[in-house]
């Protein structure tokens, strides 16, 4: 693949270029940075909503990382961020002489290092010293040198790679690795999914494109068919009934903004369903989210559990 301004280019300003090749950051730290640059300038953007799953995904840093690295990124007034639901809007600040632009820890950790690779040429050279003193006997005679075997010399190193088989040498992973699970379509440690659990993540991207619109980056399929599937198994729910309370929270104007996950949506099951038996029942009021009972009144928690009992199916 060659680069070509032609298929795109991300504009920015010269002094925030500048003030990148400053800053002292670690790899992953850096890496969040430009995925910012990338997601807001790289389309004609001063900011834009993001997950730390779709960063994780542009990075390949850990989604552990990404919340660590936006929020040092954040605390060093290099980024402006700010979280929405489960979403977080973020942006580069453009005041650049608010940046922190060296925390002072490299100068630290150089001092150090240098300081130990010294202790370390000084140890190397007594012991040498000490050696040979012990190897050369007053009378004048010479002793064999016994080294260990596993010395790391150039006819052992030599030996120790003939000696090898590709046996003992880790193999690859192949691009034609399965799944290890029976029946799973995708996997990814202890994240897995069937072919079931991933037509309903994909039914339900329609309703999320719908509320994001611009802003909608694909999620982590793996990590999205993984709660399907332990809706499944674990909580007894059919697709069709995840899918129909998804599609009713993507009507409403307060749900929309609070479920946009399986997870989220598993959280907040209870309620949902309540809601949904309601408005068959002519008792909700959709626009606030908030369901009503047969006596016009709010219903509690413990109203709307009762009810989603009584009428079974999605409970």
């Amino acid at each position: 693949m060659i680069a070509d301004t032609d298929d795109g280019y991300t504009r920015t300003a010269n002094a925030i270029q500048d003030q990148l090749c400053k800053a002292d950051l670690t790899g992953a730290q850096f890496q969040v940075l430009n995925a910012i640059v990338r997601i807001t300038y790289g389309y004609n953007q001063k900011t834009n909503r993001i997950t730390n799953t779709y960063l994780a995904e542009l990075t390949g840093v850990s989604e552990k990382g990404v919340r660590l690295c936006l929020a040092e990124l954040h605390g060093r007034n290099m980024i402006t961020l700010e979280k929405t639901g489960l979403m977080k809007i973020v942006g580069i600040n453009k005041v650049i002489s608010e940046w922190v632009i060296t925390t002072g820890k490299s100068e630290k950790q150089s001092a150090k290092g240098k300081q130990s690779r010294n202790n370390g040429s000084n140890l190397r050279r007594n012991n040498g010293s000490i050696e040979t003193e012990q190897r050369l006997p007053q009378d004048g005679t010479m002793v064999p040198d016994k080294r260990n075997c596993s010395s790391s010399t150039k006819d052992n190193s030599k030996n120790n790679l003939l000696n090898t088989t590709s046996k003992d040498l880790p193999s690859p992973p192949s691009a034609d690795d399965k799944p290890k699970r029976i029946g799973a379509v995708v996997e990814n440690g202890k994240q897995w999914g069937e072919q079931q659990d991933v037509d309903t993540v994909n039914a339900m991207l329609t309703s999320l494109q719908a509320t994001l619109g611009e802003h909608y980056r694909p999620p982590n399929i793996t990590a999205w068919a993984n709660d399907i599937r332990v809706m499944r198994q674990q909580d007894r729910r059919q697709p069709e009934h995840i899918l129909k309370l998804w599609r009713l929270a993507h009507k409403d104007e307060f749900w929309r903004q609070n479920i946009q996950s399986p997870a989220a949506l598993r959280k907040q099951w209870g309620r949902l369903a309540a809601i949904y038996h309601g408005q068959r029942s002519g008792l909700n009021n959709s626009q606030t989210g908030i369901s009503l009972g047969a006596n016009g009144q709010p219903m509690t928690a413990a109203d709307m559990a009762q009810l989603a009992r009584e009428h079974g199916g999605i409970n």
